[in-house]
């Protein structure tokens, strides 16, 4: 008598498990690229974001979100070579993650470091001849000079208004700490702190002509200075250039007078600083 042994097919193997936590390891790769990326951002003038701590996170993530379908494609691969049981569904749904992984965070990946790149390229370059072209002494004689003959130009004498020195802080060409100053001068015959109306202001406005010919000398005084006009027909005077002399503004009403030049942004001196003359 032969007894009769049950025949059941192989038990094949699709490396299904391979295949979820791929699925599931992508859209988490995502979040943390998002993450690495927005990292360091607190607010204006309070980020320490770095496009190098940018470009290590983000390879981290993609080499992890590449790595784990990679492993389990090659891992299944071998497998199947030994045992036929392994069918093609894990490595060929591990190489569908491969691709969409590479795609999806290794292109910006790659763009985010060649952007550091390029920053450390220009890191190494030396400031420009314009931004050295004035130390800190120079740079606030100069712009006292340019200040004092703008208010002598609008009629008005030095002493009688208030003088302001500032400067502050920014990025060269070669994005190293640099400085830009700024010389105030303000001068008015209402009490600081004085409530006024709107109908008071617009009194105070002068007569067309009589503007023109205060600030008609001002205007000229920032040509000489290498500045342009930026409002010819406008009731104040502004003008912009491409020297040592970034920015300047002058106007004058019946009961005050301003006067406002900023430079280029130069190398070294203070940072950021205020240094008030009465």
């Amino acid at each position: 008598m032969v007894d009769d042994v049950a025949w059941s097919p192989p038990r094949r193997r699709n490396g299904i498990w391979w295949i979820v936590a791929s699925g599931l390891l992508l859209p988490a790769g995502w979040v943390a690229w998002l993450l690495v990326a927005l990292a360091g951002y607190n607010g204006a003038g309070m980020s320490t974001h770095s496009l190098a701590g940018q470009t290590i996170g983000s390879a981290v993530v993609t080499v992890v979100c590449v790595g784990v379908p990679l492993a389990g494609m090659v891992l299944l691969l071998v497998q199947r070579r030994r045992d036929r049981a392994v069918t093609l569904v894990g490595p060929v749904g591990c190489a569908v993650f491969v691709v969409l992984a590479a795609v999806s965070l290794g292109y910006p990946t790659v763009r985010v470091a060649q952007a550091w790149a390029e920053e450390e390229e220009q890191r190494a370059q030396p400031p420009t001849a314009l931004e050295t072209s004035r130390t800190e002494a120079q740079a606030e004689q100069d712009l006292a000079d340019v200040g004092q003959r703008a208010v002598t130009a609008l009629g008005a004498e030095l002493g009688s208004g208030e003088v302001g020195r500032y400067t502050r802080a920014c990025s060269l060409s070669n994005l190293a700490q640099g400085t830009r100053y700024t010389w105030e001068w303000s001068a008015s015959s209402v009490p600081e702190g004085e409530p006024r109306s709107d109908a008071e202001r617009a009194a105070d406005e002068l007569p067309a002509a009589e503007l023109e010919q205060r600030i008609a000398p001002v205007r000229e005084v920032f040509r000489d200075a290498g500045l342009r006009d930026a409002d010819p027909l406008g009731w104040n005077v502004r003008g912009y250039g491409d020297g040592w002399l970034h920015e300047a503004f002058a106007g004058v009403t019946k009961v005050s007078g301003d006067v406002s030049l900023e430079t280029t942004c130069l190398a070294g001196g203070p940072g950021d600083g205020v240094d008030e003359d009465e």
